[in-house]
């Protein structure tokens, strides 16, 4: 029998030495330096599914006697029992800055400062088969089971609402460019997509004879999803307005799949022992794992690292691969109208990849709100409930909202000092002090976050405050924009 550790004392694994000279690469140098693994961590229990956490750690549920474990850069291990979960599959950093995790009959969130002291869980009945679920806008979070599509409000997740895809056998979940969920229909040989309010289904089809497994998205409308049901196994693109486009990767059994920093799709090939990048035009280079190492989803790293972290099923490890340069704007590979073995199209002109991302045209509107449960625009009478806080980057990325609140003084002798110590004299921000952080993708065009005044259910004090935008999750730089609330 497995030792449980109590409920609020975390089980920690020491640091292990990264694993990088037996592991080959095979991708071309890109600016200097080609994407690398750099870290080989192991857990006490195999990875079920990976995210990158707020608290600039990746998380990843596990099977056996824990529940989730995380992962810092360093390499430290640390496992949790959550309090109320059982055999958790599908986690994700949500739009409230909270993790959360599906289980058979229902989700629950956690802190990530301290997991199993904040775990709340919520029955949803509607989650007989759990998966992935991942954050979506306007205070949201995505999820799918069986036939059944999830939409669950952060602050109110027993309120969540379902939408029936009749027929449907749903395996992964990706947020949609559009705000909208994308669904692996495996027993339709098909994927599914809803609109961002959870209706109005549509489907595009995979290979006939095959069985979508994985599914990622970007935030300009690409997508990407495995089959490795199919013959041969591909990977099916999806690009607006082009024909699909299929390559093919005989008898590796691609799996889980995601959108990367670098700006192209990477997906985890279990019996191929491999990670492999898929450019937009279909050609493919590959990082080499251990043999029999299982590798079988993956995850981006915190915003900024610009990583992938894979978990390797059969042996029991995580491995972080390195050294993806997000793309220049207009120097990525082109879409093209699709094809079998990778010729979907003719690359882009663009050079090597090396401007940094950067985070633009941060805005509070309405930048006076008071607190509520639903927004709500200001009229004559009353005042604005809520307001949206608006962003874009220069490439997709996932940024940290930081929301700070000022701490006032008044002004005496040159220096900001407390109300105590000077009665009179002008008002001034003595120090900003954090309130919550949400994690969000951005991308070229600018993504909109529904911020309601209200923190784990309570309506934060009339003042003044601030949002900080940053890659990763710093506290300092990246832009500011101010808020009054109350």
């Amino acid at each position: 029998m497995v030792h449980r550790a109590s409920l609020r004392s975390p089980r920690r694994v020491l640091p292990l030495a990264a694993a990088t000279a037996s592991l080959a690469l095979a991708l071309p140098a890109v600016a200097g330096a080609a994407p690398t693994v750099d870290g080989d961590f192991a857990l006490p229990e195999q990875p079920v599914r990976l995210a990158a956490g707020p608290d600039g750690n990746v998380w990843a549920t596990i099977g056996g006697a824990g529940d989730v474990a995380r992962v810092a850069p360093d390499g430290t291990v640390t496992t949790f029992d959550l309090p109320g979960v059982t055999n958790p599959i599908g986690i994700a950093t949500g739009p409230d800055g909270a993790l959360w995790v599906t289980q058979p009959g229902g989700v629950a969130r956690f802190a990530a400062a301290d997991p199993a002291g904040t775990t709340t869980a919520t029955p949803l009945s509607a989650i007989v088969d759990p998966r992935e679920i991942v954050a979506g806008r306007d205070g949201v979070l995505w999820s799918a089971s069986s036939d059944k599509v999830l939409r669950i409000p952060a602050a109110a997740p027993a309120t969540a609402t379902t939408t029936t895809v009749p027929g449907m056998s749903a395996r992964s979940v990706a947020l949609g460019g559009d705000g909208g969920p994308w669904i692996a229909d495996f027993g339709n040989e098909r994927v599914v997509h809803l609109q961002a309010d959870g209706g109005s289904p549509s489907f595009a089809p995979s290979r006939t004879g095959g069985g979508p497994q994985g599914i990622a998205a970007a935030p300009d409308g690409r997508v990407a999803f495995t089959d490795p049901t199919a013959n041969p196994h591909v990977v099916g693109r999806l690009t607006p307005g082009a024909t699909p486009a299929f390559t093919e990767l005989p008898g590796t059994d691609p799996f889980g799949i995601v959108h990367a920093a670098d700006g192209a799709f990477w997906t985890a090939q279990f019996a191929g022992d491999r990670v492999s990048r898929i450019a937009d035009d279909g050609t493919v280079t590959s990082v080499a794992l251990p043999a029999g190492s299982g590798p079988r989803y993956l995850t981006p790293g915190p915003a900024g690292s610009n990583t992938v972290w894979v978990g390797l099923e059969t042996t029991k490890r995580i491995v972080r691969i390195s050294g993806l340069v997000p793309p220049t704007s207009g120097g990525a590979t082109g879409g093209g109208t699709g094809g079998t073995g990778g010729t979907g199209g003719e690359p882009g002109t663009g050079g090597p990849a090396t401007t940094p991302v950067t985070i633009s045209g941060l805005r509070v509107s309405p930048s006076r709100f008071v607190p509520g449960t639903r927004l709500r625009a200001a009229t004559r009478r009353r005042a604005a409930v809520g307001t949206r806080i608006s962003l874009r980057a220069n490439a997709a990325t996932t940024v940290t909202l930081r929301i700070e609140r000022a701490v006032m003084g008044r002004r005496k002798g040159g220096t900001c000092r407390p109300t105590a110590q000077a009665r009179r004299g002008a008002s001034c921000v003595r120090r900003w002090t954090g309130v919550t952080t949400i994690r969000k993708a951005v991308g070229t065009t600018t993504t909109r976050v529904t911020f309601l005044g209200r923190v784990k259910g309570r309506s934060l004090p009339a003042g003044r405050y601030r949002v900080r935008a940053t890659l990763g999750g710093t506290k300092a730089g990246g832009p500011t924009a101010a808020f009054r609330i109350g």
